[in-house]
């Protein structure tokens, strides 16, 4: 029974990385530890689909191969047993002619085949496995981590410690739109025969838009939780598993309590937070960083069937984009009926890896491929961006689009990887016609100042988490050397990082999570308690 099951986890640690690389391209440890720990609660309430290819492809599939490769085993040990049978003639041939010529390797060849051939199968399989496994996961990169030096500490700055000037004018409110996998790449008509995003390209033509046409992806990023996060906290997502100590196989109560994220600023000035989301809002531990980040209203599938919407009517993730934004119109006009400022985040789902979900409204405009769903999709996203214009919301309002993170495995893959500078696609929208950005080259990181800035909270000093305001004058210069040093370090162990994780002990001895940092009036710094 050992053999077997050093058989089965060879052909496991095949099969599981080999299907997370087909569905989602390139995954970090980091990812999969981040999942096992947030997201294995959502697993079942994703795409059935992605359940039932995984269960064939990560389970079945192994499952039977290790069956077979377990018969082939005992054959091996019954021709090894009887002493007689191929591929024993040609070992005890080679090993004839070698002992005969006196080399050493005669008698390395006797020994293998009477030592190793009874154990070959299970030790060839386990051995290829396991490197397969540790190659497409870079296991030896994220153990260096631990040694390597600590970016984050150096470079962090804490946006609970960071002042807030007002101008005359009082602050805008804020529509954050987060496209799924949306590249910029999809624009080139090289590639895709025409511009799938010209819809959102078109708006680009209009006075105070601003694009960044060198938006990296970096890791802790990379991946959809990750890039909210990176984009409201100024920080990367990094598995908690890193962390050691007392939090390993203890439950997180909050998520990332010590961080001070956009939510949190926002809730501080007086802004009404909600997200609103198709897919559950358990997978990944979504809901939980929304909510824990003083988000008041926080809508994913379950809530969505709560509120009357038909399961029947939504894809395997949930709430189908079409439906979302006609959400998301109802949800932007109560909110411009209150003279209250507010922060909308909309998350879309159709342009999910590998299929994409095709929407009633898209199929209804003869769309059908992904390209189709990625084209219509862009078209849902300008349809309310256009929404919110013509209503005079830009008079109250910032817009920012943005995709949550370059695409993955999905079925125009093999043409989005014939470029070899893919960028996150990114629209910044505003009233103010002498609006202008300083740079080009963003990462996920620098929105948290850049998106303060541009509703009119302005941050002092131009940083804010490992971001740089992109757009105004230039406060704080990049060093030149920023994103290598990010490609080569963020990652690595930081005792700063670990720290807002986790819960501070009380006079009581309850472990409970720091509260997140108040702001101060308006052009003050605001400092941590």
């Amino acid at each position: 029974m050992l053999r077997f099951l050093a058989i089965l986890a060879g052909c496991l640690l095949y099969a599981v990385p080999r299907w997370l690389t087909d569905e989602f391209g390139s995954v970090s440890i980091d990812q999969v530890l981040y999942h096992l720990r947030f997201g294995s609660e959502g697993v079942l309430t994703s795409d059935p689909e992605l359940t039932r290819r995984f269960l064939w492809r990560g389970l079945a599939l192994p499952l039977l191969l290790a069956l077979l490769l377990w018969a082939v085993d005992g054959w091996v040990g019954r021709v090894h047993a009887r002493g007689t049978g191929w591929p024993l003639p040609l070992l005890h041939a080679v090993r004839d002619r070698l002992r005969a010529g006196g080399h050493w390797l005669g008698e390395w060849v006797h020994r293998g085949a009477r030592h190793t051939l009874p154990r070959i199968v299970p030790l060839v399989v386990l051995g290829a496995g396991a490197a397969f496994f540790v190659d497409s996961f870079s296991v030896a990169r994220y153990v260096r981590a631990y040694f390597g030096e600590d970016y984050f500490s150096d470079t962090y700055v804490d946006p609970g410690r960071v002042g807030l000037v007002r101008g005359r004018q009082a602050p805008k409110s804020l529509v954050l739109i987060y496209v799924e996998s949306l590249e910029s790449t999809y624009s080139d008509p090289a590639l895709f025969g025409r511009d799938l995003l010209h819809r959102l390209n078109a708006l680009k033509s209009r006075p105070g838009v601003v694009s960044f046409d060198d938006y990296h992806e970096m890791m802790g990023a990379h991946f959809t939780i990750a890039g909210l996060v990176a984009t409201q906290c100024g920080l990367p997502l990094k598995s908690v598993a890193m962390f050691g100590g007392n939090m390993q196989g203890e439950k997180i109560e909050r998520y990332l309590p010590n961080a001070r994220c956009l939510g949190d600023i926002l809730a501080a000035e007086g802004y009404r937070n909600v997200f609103l989301n198709g897919s559950s809002l358990a997978f990944a531990g979504v809901g939980k960083f929304f909510r824990d980040h003083r988000y008041e209203k926080v809508m994913g599938r379950e809530e969505w069937i709560s509120a009357g919407e038909p399961p029947e009517r939504m894809s395997g993730w949930g709430l189908r984009d079409d439906d979302l934004f006609r959400h998301a119109r109802a949800e932007f006009d109560r909110l411009m009926k209150s003279r209250r400022p507010f922060n909308l985040n909309v998350l879309t789902i159709d342009t999910h890896h590998p299929y994409g979900h095709l929407s009633p409204q898209c199929a209804q405009q003869g769309y059908g491929d992904f390209d189709g769903i990625v084209e219509c999709t862009a078209g849902l996203v300008a349809d309310f961006v256009e929404y919110i214009i013509a209503r005079g919301g830009l008079e109250r309002v910032a817009i920012v689009v943005q995709g949550d993170h370059l695409a993955m495995g999905n079925t125009s893959y093999p043409k989005l990887i014939q470029n070899s500078q893919r960028r996150v696609f990114n629209l910044l929208i505003g009233k103010d016609r002498r609006l202008a950005k300083n740079t080009d080259e963003v990462t996920h990181f620098d929105m948290l100042p850049t998106i303060l800035d541009l509703i009119g909270l302005q941050v002092k000093g131009g940083r804010a988490g490992l971001g740089y305001s992109a757009i105004g004058p230039l406060r704080a210069p990049r060093p030149p050397d920023r994103l290598a040093r990010m490609s080569e370090q963020l990652m690595n162990y930081s005792a700063t990082y670990r720290a807002l994780w986790e819960p501070v002990e009380e006079d009581g001895g309850d472990a409970v999570a720091t509260r997140p940092a108040r702001s101060g009036p308006a052009g003050s710094v605001a400092l941590a308690p």
